[in-house]
C-alpha cells in the first residue's frame, strides 16, 4: 500500500545539476502518472530517464543500471559496483545496491524487488527502451510469476516532454555555446582547407566554451558528400564552389541544443541556392505554425508544403522535427517520444522543445539543411539559436 503523500529523502549538495525542488517536481510528476495507471513499482533502465529523475550520469551506462521507483518507498538504484561513486557525485540518492562483476544483474534486481515485497505487484518496465532486454524480462517474470509486468516506457519519457524553467535555461546555455562553435566553423571554411580542420575548430570552440560530450558526433561535410545523412568529415579538401554542411549539437549537464547551417565557398550553384531557399522557407513556415494546440502533423505539413512547392519535395525524405532535451549517446534527440511528422496527431504544449530539421538530400550532388532548436511558448515559438538562417557565401 502506497503511503499517502510520501516523499523520498533527498541528499542535497552543490554538485547536483538542478535544484532539489526541480528533482522533487520530476519525482512527483512520474509517481503521479504511476498512481494514475496503478503501477506499484517502476523499473527505470534508460540512462536519460535515470538521469532525469536523479541527476545520475556516466558514459558507462553500457554496464547495468536500474532505478527501482516503488510507490510509497525510497527509490533503489541497482547498479554495477564500479560506477557507484557517481551516485554520490551527481544524485540526491543516499545510496545504492551494488552488483559485483561476477553477479547476474537481473538476479540482484529481483532480490531488491523481493525485499520491497512486490511479488504480487503491478510492475512497470521499459519494454521499448534499448536497455531492457529479453533475458531481463524472462528473469523478472520467472522470479515473480504472480506479478503483473506491463510496459511503462512512456511514463518517464512523457514527463520529459514538458521542460521546466531550469531545463530551459540549461538548453539556452547549450544554444549559446553552439552559436559560437558553428560560427567558428563557418569562419574556418575556405578553399584548400580540409573538412577535418573545420571540424577540429568546431570541436575546440564547443569544448572551450563549456560543452560536454554530445549524444551524436558533429556532422560536418563538404562538396558532394553533403548529401549523405549522418556522416562526418573524411579529411577531404574543400574546393572553390563547394557547399559545406554543419549539423552540430552542444550539451550542458546532458541537455542538448542542436543546429544545422550551410555555407558555400564562392558563388553557389543554382541547385544549392534553390535548395537553401526552399529549406529556409520550409523552416520559417514551420516556426510560424508552432503554438499550443497545433498538432505535430500540421507543423510538419507547413514545412513540407513549401519544400514541395519549390520542386525539391522528393529530396525531403524525413520528419520535420523531433523533441530534444536530455541526451546520452547514441542520440541527441528525443524523437522516440514525439516527432513533427505526418500522421502524428498529438498536440503541442507550452514548454515542449523541438529540433526542427528540414533538409534536402540529392545523391552525389548536394545536401542542404537549416534547422532551429525551439520552445513552444504560450502564444507561439521561441527560437533558441541565434545564428542567422541564411546561406553564407564565403
Amino acid at each position: 500500500m502506497a503511503k499517502s503523500g510520501f516523499q523520498p529523502k533527498m541528499v542535497e549538495h552543490h554538485r547536483q545539476n538542478f535544484s532539489p525542488a526541480e528533482y522533487r517536481r520530476r519525482y512527483d510528476v512520474v509517481t503521479s502518472m504511476m498512481k494514475k495507471e496503478g503501477i506499484d513499482a517502476l523499473l527505470v533502465r534508460g540512462p536519460e530517464n535515470i538521469c532525469y529523475l536523479t541527476g545520475y550520469e556516466t558514459p558507462g551506462y553500457y554496464g547495468y543500471h536500474c532505478l527501482i521507483v516503488p510507490l510509497g518507498e525510497e527509490p533503489v538504484m541497482v547498479m554495477r559496483s564500479f560506477e557507484s561513486l557517481n551516485v554520490y557525485e551527481y544524485t540526491w540518492l543516499p545510496g545504492f545496491t551494488e552488483i559485483k562483476d561476477y553477479q547476474v544483474p537481473a538476479d540482484v534486481t529481483a532480490e531488491a524487488l523481493k525485499k520491497l515485497k512486490l511479488g504480487k505487484a503491478k510492475i512497470g518496465v521499459e519494454k521499448r527502451g534499448w536497455f531492457f532486454n529479453v533475458f531481463e524480462h524472462e528473469n523478472l517474470t520467472g522470479h515473480f510469476p504472480k506479478a503483473k509486468v506491463v510496459d511503462s516506457t512512456h511514463i518517464v519519457e512523457e514527463a520529459r516532454l514538458i521542460k521546466s524553467d531550469e531545463e530551459l535555461d540549461t538548453m539556452r546555455k547549450s544554444a549559446r555555446i553552439l552559436d559560437r562553435a558553428v560560427q567558428a566553423g563557418i569562419d574556418k571554411v575556405a578553399g584548400g582547407v580540409t573538412d577535418n580542420q573545420v571540424a577540429a575548430e568546431v570541436e575546440r570552440v564547443l569544448t572551450l566554451n563549456g560543452s560536454q560530450y554530445p549524444g551524436l558526433p558533429p556532422f560536418i561535410l563538404s562538396g558532394a558528400r553533403t548529401c549523405l545523412p549522418h556522416q562526418t568529415w573524411r579529411n577531404e579538401v574543400i574546393l572553390e564552389g563547394d557547399p559545406v554542411y554543419f549539423e552540430v549539437s552542444a550539451n550542458t549537464n546532458r541537455y542538448t541544443a542542436a543546429i544545422m547551417r550551410c555555407c558555400n565557398v564562392g558563388e553557389p550553384r543554382k541547385t544549392v541556392r534553390e535548395m537553401s531557399a526552399a529549406v529556409i522557407g520550409g523552416l520559417e513556415a514551420a516556426i510560424a505554425k508552432i503554438k499550443p494546440g497545433v498538432t505535430c502533423e500540421q507543423v510538419d505539413k507547413a514545412a513540407r508544403d513549401v519544400i514541395e512547392k519549390s520542386g525539391y519535395g522528393e529530396y525531403f525524405r524525413h520528419r520535420t522535427g523531433y523533441s530534444i532535451g536530455i541526451a546520452f549517446p547514441p542520440d541527441w534527440g528525443e524523437g522516440q517520444i514525439l516527432s513533427l511528422k505526418p500522421r502524428e496527431t498529438r498536440k503541442l504544449e507550452t514548454n515542449m522543445t523541438f529540433h526542427m530539421v528540414p533538409l534536402t538530400l540529392k545523391y552525389r550532388d548536394c545536401g542542404i539543411g537549416f534547422s532551429a532548436s525551439v520552445r513552444v511558448t504560450k502564444t507561439g515559438c521561441e527560437v533558441l539559436n541565434g545564428l542567422p538562417r541564411k546561406l553564407v557565401i564565403k
